[in-house]
């Protein structure tokens, strides 16, 4: 089977990634781009409650990170296995995640080399867009950040896709969502599909 694109699309929580990605579901369908969205920490959840089945999504990161290792791995596989011809599938999934020992890689050598991705996208908002969403959001259990934390990791956030884009050799674009403003962001990446 031919393999179809592979687009990773990253941000940090609170960017308003979800929203964006819905629009980009409802734009591509218009469009009639066959896209596929896979959520990456979906599949880790999926994967790791076949061994510890109350495990939740926001326990996950603080697990050991030889746990977190293997985890990806196998997501990442997992995700691959998805690619089609004539479709893109979309990998909605994090550039790096903040734990008590430092940023973690969302996307490590090993996974990308899986995945073996066309091109990132980073969604980014403005900072203090970012710190009230996160704050608002009553779903998810949030550490508790400062604004300049957010800039701070906004920054990491963007070392982490350079990079990718250096490791794989394939480009990356930043779209930012600020409040309102999510159907231009999900237009700007239907262009690149």
């Amino acid at each position: 089977m031919v393999k179809g694109k592979v687009a990773v699309v990253t941000g940090l929580p609170g960017v308003g990634k979800s929203t964006v990605l819905n629009e980009l579901e409802r734009l591509a369908k218009q469009a009639d781009k066959k896209v596929q969205i896979v959520n990456f920490g979906t599949i880790m959840l999926e994967l790791a409650k076949k061994k510890e089945k109350n495990l939740t999504r926001d326990e996950i990161r603080l697990k050991p990170i030889s746990f977190q290792h293997k985890l990806q791995a196998n997501a990442a596989n997992t995700i691959a296995k998805m690619a089609k011809g004539g479709s893109t599938l979309i990998v909605d999934t994090h550039m790096m995640v903040r734990t008590d020992s430092g940023y973690w890689a969302g996307l490590p050598i090993h996974v990308l080399k899986k995945l073996q991705p066309d091109f990132f996208v980073l969604i980014e908002a403005p900072p203090e867009e970012i710190l009230n969403r996160r704050i608002s959001d009553k779903i998810r259990v949030r550490d508790k950040i400062k604004m300049e934390d957010v800039m701070e990791e906004i920054m990491v956030s963007r070392a982490f896709a350079a990079t990718c884009g250096v490791l794989t050799g394939v480009p990356f674009k930043i779209v930012m969502n600020p409040t309102g403003k999510q159907v231009e962001a999900a237009e700007n990446i239907v262009k690149l599909l």
